[in-house]
């Protein structure tokens, strides 16, 4: 079965590369895909769609059952109010990639992109503001905890702190250790791009990133720890430069969470990160392909996806792939639900999937 194989992510580890033939073929069978699958699609002409195959869907939020708000490529902001049955596409004001966004409430929301882009929003993402961040770098995430306090991190280690609501930021980078890693790789490791980032109150959070760093603070951001040298060993980690990558960190306490990245890695936290072990399940074998995130539920349970079309399900303990109902061809970026039952997955060529019920079946919508 022929799959698209780019990545949503513009870094070193991932230089993307497509034959302008090959896509040609792949968009038309992404589209074969959505209007087989979709009634309405024949009630929508070409000249009004929102959501086409040259969309890269980057990051989706739930803020109701049936509301959501998806951000991509070009600045595209698009949300629905009737469960994907119709898109309306915001103004960003920028055509700069949006990675990340988030809301705290029905009507505050932050978005972090390209060259330091960060937007903002106080009517429930219906205008878009941007703010100053201090930096030209990309901005692959955030996390907020209320209307003052927020995170950002991005690429070349550089991480960003406001307490005033975005109004000015605290600029920092972050300094890996070199521990494990011999002096010829040593330069090599310098600067790890930040991925992710998750707090579970103000004192509490991790990062992760490039070269399988996690990072953890119990001081509300002034310093950080290494924690990823206790996998060193595991899963056929036999050093710390041969550490996978993490995209994604997220933890449903201050104690238990987990990370996804290269390789299929799924690493898993009970002590805070004081140790972190690999999924007892072997998926790099099913899935060798990277992981980019994951939403974890109260009770542990949760979804992760990825390249290939990748989707990985947690149930009771256990990681196991899961079914949408249809053959994916392209990447899988994100996955956001608002509870167990209603959420969403995006990701490249325009692919938005909806499931009412807990992720049984799961529905393309196009706009």
């Amino acid at each position: 079965m022929l799959r698209l194989l780019s990545s949503p992510w513009p870094s070193p580890q991932n230089p993307a590369r497509e034959r302008v033939g090959v896509r040609v073929l792949q968009c038309t069978l992404m589209l074969l895909l959505l209007t087989s699958c979709h009634r309405e699609v024949e009630d929508v002409p070409l000249i009004h769609r929102k959501i086409s195959v040259a969309d890269k869907l980057y990051d989706v939020k739930a803020l109701s059952p049936d509301k959501a708000v998806v951000v991509g490529y070009g600045g595209k902001i698009l949300m629905t109010s009737d469960g994907g049955k119709s898109w309306q596409e915001k103004p960003s004001g920028t055509e700069l990639a949006l990675y990340r966004v988030q809301f705290i409430d029905d009507h505050t929301g932050w978005i972090s992109g390209q060259s330091g882009l960060i937007l903002h929003t106080t009517d429930g993402g219906e205008t878009w503001q941007k703010r100053e961040s201090g930096t030209d770098l990309s901005l692959f995430s955030l996390f907020f905890l209320d209307k003052t306090q927020g995170w950002v991190v991005g690429d070349k280690a550089v991480y960003l702190k406001t307490t005033s609501g975005g109004e000015s930021w605290e600029i920092n980078t972050i300094q890996p250790s070199l521990e494990g890693i011999s002096e010829d790789v040593a330069l090599a490791v310098v600067d790890p791009i930040l991925y992710d980032v998750h707090f579970v109150d103000a004192q509490t959070g991790w990062m992760v990133g490039e070269f399988g760093k996690i990072y953890h603070t119990t001081d509300g951001g002034v310093t950080w720890q290494e924690q990823q040298n206790s996998l060193v060993g595991q899963g056929g980690v036999l050093d710390a430069f041969a550490m996978p990558t993490f995209f994604s960190v997220r933890f449903i306490n201050a104690r238990e969470g987990a990370a996804v990245g290269l390789e299929g890695k799924i690493a898993l936290a009970t002590d805070s990160g004081q140790k972190w072990t690999f999924a007892a399940e072997d998926l790099s074998v099913l899935f060798p392909d990277p992981l980019y995130d994951l939403h974890l539920f109260p009770d542990g349970n949760g979804w992760v996806v990825g390249s290939a079309g990748q989707v990985v399900r947690s149930r009771d303990g256990k990681w196991e792939k899961a079914n949408l109902g249809m053959e994916v061809f392209t990447w899988l970026r994100a996955v956001d639900f608002f509870n167990q039952e209603y959420g969403w997955i995006v990701g490249g060529y325009g692919l938005i999937l909806r499931t009412t019920d807990g992720g049984n079946t799961w529905l393309p919508c196009v706009g």
